[in-house]
């Protein structure tokens, strides 16, 4: 077994931590903060919109992977880190909350930021790809799951419990501070430092940038494999997003429903370990069968609070085991998509393969709503985790039969 790489593991866990700094920051506490100083509810529904960078970065991916073959990655996290910190606090001085002719700058600045953090979050999946082995990239992306959560607390929640002390523009400088902290805390690191040098001889043509875009789709059963990231979590895009408008229409409060979402995304943390330690003992292939089975038969699970009604007791009974399938789901397939992952172009291919699950998991999404809307909850979720079943059945029989080109 090769030796377990604790300092590149601290490395990617400082950048997965920075990146979900802003993200906290723009999802759970800038719509807060806007509804309450007035900002109409168009406004805060265009928040979404400025997480296109997050969808739209396969496109310039193939750019910075092509850079990094010449380029230490140092530089570009230096630069996109620093200006990230440098946005959150021209954010802070030009205010969160602006009214009229400045509202469009404080946009401006958000995408911007979710840019900045995107293109960062190439960088950091090819490090990813590159310098962990595969037996511990289980772990990797448990540290991913992990570390973007607590980046997403830290820029979120808390700084939502600061702004009630401070002001709002004071509060800013939390997430700023942490991604310089952070920026000094791995800028010596040694998998920042060098280039990714390609095993060619200088003779040799490199590879053009339309390989980075359409080689993976090249290899073997990469069609299928493409087809099971779109559809993997089915049964979690279609159910997950129902749960808490059904809890508002059983009578819950905004506070029961916050303290609901802050225990089960705690338990998440421990569902993206648990993912970790099955893809370490059970490899690949088996552990993703297992989660699958876990993701569907949890989310079906929330048909007992449809049929039965919110109390307490079954929601967090049915909340925590969701999250926990959810998590080791989550963690499992990340891991696999590493696998599939061409060295020169490890942050083009992982990108490319997490951009097709948020699109259809987007997709997804919708269409769990307008199936509660029709006809009810409790079939929703019933054709969710079948749907998420069905998925991993087929993932289960497809490669039986194809155990050499399997990405397991």
């Amino acid at each position: 077994m090769p030796a377990f790489p604790k300092a590149t593991m601290a490395t990617l866990l400082a950048l997965y931590v920075a990146q979900g700094l802003p993200s906290g920051l723009f999802a759970h506490a800038l719509p807060v903060f806007w509804r309450e100083a007035g900002i109409s509810l168009a406004w805060i529904g265009a928040l979404k919109l400025l997480a296109l960078p997050w969808i739209l970065k396969a496109l310039w991916a193939p750019v910075i992977d092509r850079s990094l073959w010449q380029v230490a990655p140092v530089r570009w996290v230096f630069g996109l880190q620093s200006a990230a910190a440098l946005c959150l606090i021209g954010l802070g001085i030009v205010g969160l909350t602006p009214h009229g002719p400045w509202l469009p700058l404080t946009v401006a600045g958000i995408l911007l930021i979710n840019l900045l953090m995107a293109t960062q979050d190439i960088i950091t999946d090819g490090l990813a790809v590159r310098h962990v082995p595969a037996k511990w990239r289980g772990l990797a992306n448990t540290l991913q799951v992990a570390g973007y959560k607590i980046g997403m607390l830290a820029g979120g929640a808390f700084l939502l419990i600061l702004a009630s002390h401070v002001d709002a523009q004071i509060a800013l400088l939390l997430p700023a501070t942490l991604l310089i902290l952070l920026l000094v805390l791995i800028y010596r690191a040694p998998i920042l430092r060098t280039p990714h040098r390609l095993s060619k001889s200088a003779d040799e043509p490199q590879p053009s940038i339309i390989d980075g875009f359409i080689g993976l789709i090249r290899q073997p059963e990469m069609l299928f494999w493409l087809g099971i990231v779109a559809c993997y979590k089915v049964g979690d895009a279609m159910g997950s997003g129902m749960v808490r408008p059904m809890l508002t229409d059983g009578g819950w409060t905004s506070e029961a429903i916050g303290n609901f979402t802050l225990a089960t995304t705690v338990v998440g943390l421990l569902g993206a370990a648990i993912g970790g330690w099955l893809y370490t003992k059970l490899g690949g292939r088996r552990s993703l069968i297992w989660a699958g089975i876990a993701q569907a038969v949890t989310i079906s699970a929330w048909v007992l609070v449809a049929i039965k009604g919110t109390s307490a007791a079954l929601i967090y009974g049915v909340g925590i085991a969701e999250q926990l399938a959810d998590g080791a789901s989550t963690v499992v397939l990340f891991a696999m998509m590493m696998n599939l992952c061409r060295q020169q172009w490890a942050g083009t291919d992982f990108t490319v393969q997490a951009s097709i699950q948020v699109v259809f998991a987007g997709l997804f999404g919708l269409a769990g709503g307008v199936l509660a809307d029709s006809v009810g909850y409790n079939y929703t979720f019933l054709v969710a985790g079948a749907a998420g079943l069905l998925v991993t059945l087929l993932y289960l029989f497809k490669t039986r039969t194809m155990a050499q080109t399997s990405p397991a």
